[in-house]
């Protein structure tokens, strides 16, 4: 499915959600119904929280409680089991009863088809898909959508020159805006590894290392997502000095016991460059994007006094364009460029959106629009 891509980072979309993937939505708050429809089983709430200790011998539903109502949040992308309530009353249950014969198998097929998170492929770690209707399609030179999925600071992304047009992916709720009969899931190995990031004064900032003050937290990205997988609604407490801090997964929200204060906190994966295809394939894979929308070909600029924005020109002192610029950024999003101006040496860091002269170290922002 050919694809052509624009980031929309936390500054940038208002559009998009701060409420993050693994963040249950308020109608989903634990005062919520635990049964499925009338007349069936319960559903079993440690498999909901993730620690059921009976496995496939639990007498109750090992299934998505909130799939049941139509309301989670998650789709295709949710890690639980889903099955319709009708199919409940059927007799259709998520312990593979052999009384339920083929249809509970092509339930259990279907179902894992669409839900598990176990890329089921070689030689790549990722794969994100688009259902528009006519099931799950691979979106083209997905590695740029999983280079932005990886930085915690982006919320989402436009996808231009898909059959439905222009799409927008919220990150936050994994879902595409205000298209509620389309849905976006990223498959994803076990392998993969994941990453916390909290919302600091400056930026976002990388459990376990040192923020903008030389502060680090005592509490590792490894580690969170340890607790993370025993209980998606667990708690985590941790110190930094004299000071404590909560950690709620339910809410993905950092808390300062002391003085109440929260911050916003994101798990995202740590991106792998994608391997085999070379430069030459890649560039081809660039001019086939924007070959098909020239007219939406980002544009690519940095940051002046007053809040004011430059584009980049190579047209007298600077050694790139804009064009230069997304050329590499397309070839490798989580990169760097170098250039000159004036005799002076710059450097674009992809993976912070600043620029710094490497003389001085003042550094800019910049914008891919």
């Amino acid at each position: 499915m050919a694809s052509y891509y624009e980031e929309a980072e936390d500054e940038c979309l208002s559009d998009f959600s701060d409420t993050d993937t693994d963040a249950p939505s308020d109608n989903q708050s634990n005062s919520d119904s635990d049964r499925a429809p009338s007349g069936t089983q319960q559903v079993c709430q440690y498999y909901n929280n993730g620690n059921c200790h009976y496995g496939k011998k639990c007498r109750d539903l090992h299934v998505c409680k909130y799939s049941l109502k139509g309301t989670c949040r998650y789709g295709a992308a949710c890690r639980l089991k889903h099955i319709q309530g009708s199919d409940l009353s059927s007799g259709h249950n998520d312990r593979g009863r052999r009384s339920h014969g083929k249809k509970t198998q092509r339930y259990r097929e279907r179902s894992s088809s669409s839900s598990s998170d176990d890329g089921g492929w070689s030689g790549k770690p990722y794969r994100w898909q688009l259902d528009l209707g006519n099931g799950w399609e691979d979106v083209a030179h997905d590695h740029i959508l999983e280079a932005q999925y990886s930085r915690p600071n982006t919320k989402g992304i436009r996808i231009y020159n898909t059959p439905c047009g222009a799409l927008s992916i919220d990150f936050t709720k994994m879902h595409i805006l205000k298209k509620t009969n389309l849905r976006v899931r990223r498959k994803g190995g076990r392998q993969t590894e994941w990453l916390w990031h909290y919302r600091g004064n400056h930026g976002w900032y990388l459990y376990g290392e040192k923020d903008s003050q030389g502060k680090a937290s005592t509490v590792s990205s490894s580690t969170l997502e340890k607790e993370f997988r025993k209980n998606r609604k667990g708690v985590v407490q941790f110190s930094i000095d004299s000071t404590n801090y909560e950690i709620r997964f339910k809410d993905m929200c950092q808390k300062n016991l002391s003085t109440g204060h929260r911050r916003r906190i994101r798990r995202r994966p740590k991106y792998e460059t994608p391997s085999g295809g070379g430069i030459r394939t890649l560039t081809k894979a660039f001019t086939n994007l924007t070959s098909i929308s020239p007219k939406k070909a980002p544009l690519w600029q940095f940051g002046g006094q007053r809040g004011h924005w430059h584009s980049f020109t190579n047209r007298g002192a600077c050694s790139v364009s804009s064009e230069d610029i997304e050329a590499e950024y397309q070839r490798n999003p989580q990169g760097s460029i170098n250039f000159t101006v004036n005799g002076d040496r710059y450097t674009i860091d992809f993976s912070k959106m600043t620029q710094t002269n490497l003389k001085t170290n003042t550094t800019r922002k910049v914008q891919r629009v």
